[in-house]
């Protein structure tokens, strides 16, 4: 498989925030090893990809109910960074409901909010929701890491409610990153397209839904490409 480009452009500063997000714990390994140092890259260098995640995130977990009103994914993450320093950690947990309570019930330290990067908790935020999505929809480890992928390159049509229809395929793990980068095979890239085509034909007597879930995913490998690029300039200079 190829190797992603946005790969060989990932900065100190995005290497030291994956390695933040590492201290969560185990359950985050898989979301950290794949698609987080991508998605650290594109939030630590392009703010408008971070404005767009975050907006898509805080609304697509408030749908699901991961979040309660209130709640923010930035908020969760600074909360798991700082709970992972006194110990708590979600492998120490019964289960994903008690950990998010303990979290929901530290006492933060101000001082460590104020000086933590927005960045830093995003992603943070981010790996924690994950695993909340593989616990919701009783899913295998890894299923959704790359769920946040679509709608960080084409929000307009990967919306919240696009994306809970799709998360329904479990196609949403680490082959989004390589459907995105053109690293998948022919065959592999088809079945992936049928995956989620199906989540739209019923849609459309005329295949119209169909043709625009297509568009919109040619048009969302362009635009990732396009980010790539601009990450991998802006870190040359």
């Amino acid at each position: 498989m190829v190797l992603p480009l946005i790969i060989g452009a990932i900065t100190a500063a995005s290497s030291a925030i994956v390695s933040a997000v590492s201290t969560i714990g185990v359950a985050v390994s898989s979301f950290a090893a794949s698609v987080g140092p991508m998605l650290a890259d594109a939030i630590q260098t392009l703010k408008p990809l971070a404005e767009a995640i975050s907006k898509f995130a805080n609304a697509f977990l408030q749908n699901l109910f991961i979040l309660k009103p209130g709640e923010t994914i930035e908020s969760m993450g600074e909360r798991a960074l700082q709970a992972a320093a006194q110990g708590i950690k979600l492998e120490n947990s019964d289960s994903f409901v008690d950990y998010m309570q303990e979290l929901r019930d530290i006492k933060l330290d101000p001082e460590l909010e104020k000086n933590r990067s927005p960045a830093e908790k995003l992603l943070a935020g981010i790996s924690i929701a994950t695993i909340g999505l593989e616990d919701k929809f009783n899913a295998n480890h890894g299923s959704f890491n790359g769920v946040w992928l679509l709608p960080l390159v084409n929000p307009q049509y990967f919306t919240p409610e696009r994306m809970q229809s799709l998360i329904t395929t479990g196609r949403l793990g680490n082959e989004v990153l390589a459907y995105l980068n053109k690293a998948l095979s022919p065959g592999e890239t088809r079945n992936l397209e049928r995956a989620y085509e199906a989540t739209v034909e019923h849609k459309s007597s005329n295949g119209a839904e169909i043709d625009k879930l297509y568009d919109e995913l040619h048009a969302s490998r362009d635009a990732w490409a396009n980010i790539s690029k601009q990450i991998e300039e802006g870190n040359q200079r």
